[in-house]
């Protein structure tokens, strides 16, 4: 058997035999598919020889994955990083009905090429926020300021110069980014030149290699300078990092074609709001349900990380009882014995407790990444309340439509509402005179705040309706407290 070869023919009759004999449920390809497969690279055929016992392999595989919903485009990036002998076991495993675990057999070809991407990640938003921060601070010396190295930096410059600092760290080189004025010299040459001497910044899938910020000669920002500061379309590092998050999250689901893609989008969002601490058996039955096992891998990387054993209390990660996420150890643990929630729309509503103790020895645990329980985990609380209480109404509600045009939808266009957290009205107010991003497509337009933030800041809705702008889509915008909300949609569900 290991040394069969064969014609695209012959292939074809031994993949339908071995189907037969493995008991495997899946429709055994046609020797056109077969072809096929082989012009999409599924196939590792040597040119001008037969087929062998590897593209049995693969053709079985290829079905399988096929029928868990795998697209053609990502079953052709992760065959290459099996052995014979890892898509020999998988295949076995389908079947004797037991639970094959593609995901593990593939992980270790995926982790290099994670820990680049999250470099590059890091790289890139250092460069947007050092382009922030030298617009700011160009503008304090038109006002006759004088460039410190102090608490006074704009802290889109200090942040950039952290990231720098950490890569040349990551990279075992000096940290070349202690110093503000040796950053902006540098910053008047190329990204991808000798003077910065950091490898990423030559990396192909790095966007900003020739990037220059300041002008070498007039000591003024480049346009590119605006441009790249502009690029991830907020300023602070707050919403650089989540708007990076949600670019990415879309290059995922639109892999899975127009029809997929906002239902994918939807049911990740969903995911880092309802199990930002999940076991990796339960998060790829979610997947799978889902028709998302295509992505589980990216999904994985840019979402959850293991739990680290200093996380842990007594040994168990501890379940918050309200927003379901991993309880943390706090420093007062007399106050705190079993931990206290991460969570800032969470801790600041409800007294710690715990739901459940789970034994990371026998469930292999994940938990979300910092950034997602910040930018998605935390906000979905209020969306997810809202969402939940639309449903239970009846109401034709959809939850992050089209992608994230707005938070919660009903009845299509009718009424679009986005649930806001922001910790300052006046800058949720500065945010939202740039653009009200979906929202503009609804006919009711509805910003919720969270109660929270009402009740620790009293003048919290007036100050933010007196600094947003009287002209233009801003203008259109009603601002309620989460309750308010919630109030009004059981009386639109009343009303109909």
């Amino acid at each position: 058997m290991r040394r069969w070869s064969g014609s695209a023919k012959d292939l074809t009759e031994e993949i339908q035999h071995q189907t037969g004999l493995l008991n495997i449920l899946i429709e055994p390809p046609a020797l056109r598919t077969i072809r096929l497969w082989r012009s999409k690279k599924l196939l590792s055929q040597p040119k001008g020889k037969k087929f062998g016992f590897r593209q049995i392999l693969e053709g079985l595989a290829t079905a399988l994955l096929l029928k868990r919903g795998w697209t053609l485009a990502s079953i052709g990036e992760v065959l290459p990083n099996f052995s014979d002998a890892d898509m020999e076991r998988q295949i076995l495993a389908e079947s004797e009905n037991r639970d094959p675990n593609w995901s593990a057999a593939i992980a270790q070809g995926h982790s290099f090429a994670a820990s680049l991407h999250n470099i590059i990640d890091t790289a890139e938003d250092a460069v947007v926020l050092l382009a922030q921060g030298i617009l700011k601070q160009y503008t304090r010396v038109l006002n006759q300021e004088i460039v410190r190295q102090n608490d006074s930096m704009p802290s889109e410059l200090y942040r950039a110069m952290c990231k720098l600092g950490r890569l040349y760290i990551e990279e075992g080189t000096p940290d070349k980014a202690a110093c503000v004025h040796t950053v902006l010299d540098r910053a008047r040459h190329s990204f991808r030149s000798e003077d910065w001497r950091l490898k990423v910044f030559s990396q192909n899938d790095f966007r900003f290699s020739d990037v220059v910020l300041i002008d070498p000669d007039l000591y003024v920002p480049t346009s590119d300078c605006t441009e790249v500061a502009q690029a991830n379309g907020g300023w602070g590092e707050d919403n650089v990092v989540e708007y990076r998050l949600y670019q990415r999250l879309k290059t995922y689901t639109e892999q899975l074609g127009t029809r997929r893609q906002h239902l994918g989008y939807t049911a990740l969002r969903e995911l880092a709001v309802r199990h930002s601490l999940i076991g990796e058996k339960a998060l790829w039955d979610y997947l799978e349900d889902r028709q998302l096992l295509p992505l589980q891998e990216r999904i994985v990387d840019t979402f959850f990380d293991q739990i680290p054993e200093s996380w842990l209390i007594k040994g168990k990660a501890n379940r918050c009882a309200y927003c379901g996420t991993l309880m943390h150890p706090h420093p007062n643990d007399q106050r705190f014995k079993e931990g206290r929630c991460p969570i800032r729309q969470c801790n600041s509503r409800y007294t710690p407790k715990v739901s459940e103790a789970l034994d990371p020895e026998q469930h292999r645990l994940l938990v979300a990444k910092p950034q997602i329980l910040t930018y998605w985990t935390g906000p979905g609380i209020d969306e997810l309340a809202i969402f939940d209480t639309a449903k239970q109404q009846g109401l034709r509600a959809e939850l992050y439509p089209e992608s994230d045009l707005c938070d919660v939808s009903l009845n299509d266009y009718e009424i679009g509402i986005d649930a806001k957290s922001y910790i300052s009205p006046v800058s949720l107010a500065l945010r939202l005179n740039q653009s009200i991003g979906g929202l503009v497509y609804y006919q009711r337009r509805i910003i919720a705040i969270s109660d929270q933030l009402i009740a620790d800041n009293p003048s919290y809705l007036s100050t933010l309706q007196s600094t947003l702008s009287k002209k233009g889509d801003p203008a259109t915008v009603e601002v309620l407290p989460v309750s308010a909300v919630i109030k009004l949609l059981q009386e639109v569900a009343y009303a109909s």
